[in-house]
């Protein structure tokens, strides 16, 4: 009975340790304004042109970045209408406390991207995926309140040869 009341204090005490260590001030995401709030998105390219709505911000008491996606393409004479969504999360790397992030879509892609920031762009640059291709994502600042994204895909064996498989243009509509 002893060893469990010096037990006890002892893990609430690492808990809580843990626990601070790991929290987030809203701050953290503080390079990242310009992409953060709601979104409607219009552009395309190889999968056709589309439009959508997205929302950015930061979630579970701030220690995510989490990107939401909604993108319509309509039918055209090559392909039925279909959507597009998919969820990004940005967070800092346990380890050493780098930018990462990891991108889920419904047509079962998984992406693991490191993230850079700077005062004009946020960039997401994969490794190379089992199938040797490589992603790398950008968002640019523009006038106003609206962004660019593109997403490009280098292809197997050309790590660097990045082509551009979508490009929209993002207007927020809220914070």
């Amino acid at each position: 009975m002893r060893s469990r009341a010096i037990l006890l204090p002892l893990f609430l005490l690492v808990f809580s340790c843990l626990q601070a260590g790991q929290s987030r001030s809203p701050n953290d995401w503080k390079d990242f304004e310009f992409i953060q709030g709601e979104w409607t998105w219009v552009g395309g390219g190889v999968p056709g042109q589309g439009k959508g709505v997205s929302i950015f911000r930061p979630e579970l008491n701030g220690t995510v970045l989490v990107r939401k996606t909604h993108l319509d393409y309509p039918a055209t004479k090559e392909r039925p209408a279909f959507t597009h969504d998919d969820l990004i999360y940005v967070y800092h790397h346990p380890e050493d406390n780098s930018l990462r992030a990891i991108f889920f879509d419904g047509q079962g892609h998984i992406i693991l991207y490191r993230v850079t920031v700077s005062p004009a762009a946020v960039d997401f640059l994969s490794d190379a995926a089992p199938d040797g291709t490589r992603c790398r994502m950008t968002y640019r600042r523009t006038e106003g309140d609206s962004v660019t994204e593109k997403f490009e895909i280098a292809p197997r064996g050309k790590p660097d040869d990045f082509a551009t498989y979508v490009e929209f243009v993002a207007t927020r509509i809220g914070r």
